[in-house]
C-alpha cells in the first residue's frame, strides 16, 4: 500500500496518547498515532477472519494439538 503522509490538526486526549505511547514502546507522538492506526485496523481484519473461520466451523472449535478427540 502506497503511504501518503499529510500533515492533520487533531484535538486529542494527551492523558490517552501518553498511555498509548507507552503500552507501545514508540518514541514520538506521531509515530504512537500511526501504530495506534494499524493496529485498529488490523484488529478489524483479525475479527472478520475469525468470524469467516467460526462460520465455516458452525460455531465449533476443535483444539487441533489435544491428544484427545
Amino acid at each position: 500500500m502506497k503511504q501518503s503522509l499529510q500533515r492533520k490538526n487533531y484535538r486529542l486526549d494527551v492523558a490517552k496518547l501518553h498511555r498509548a505511547q507507552k503500552h507501545l514502546g514508540t518514541r514520538t507522538e506521531t509515530e504512537t498515532i500511526h501504530r495506534a492506526l494499524d493496529l485498529a485496523a488490523d484488529e478489524v481484519e483479525l475479527a472478520k477472519a475469525l468470524k469467516e473461520l467460526l462460520d465455516k466451523g458452525r460455531g465449533h472449535v476443535v483444539d487441533a494439538t489435544s491428544d484427545r478427540a
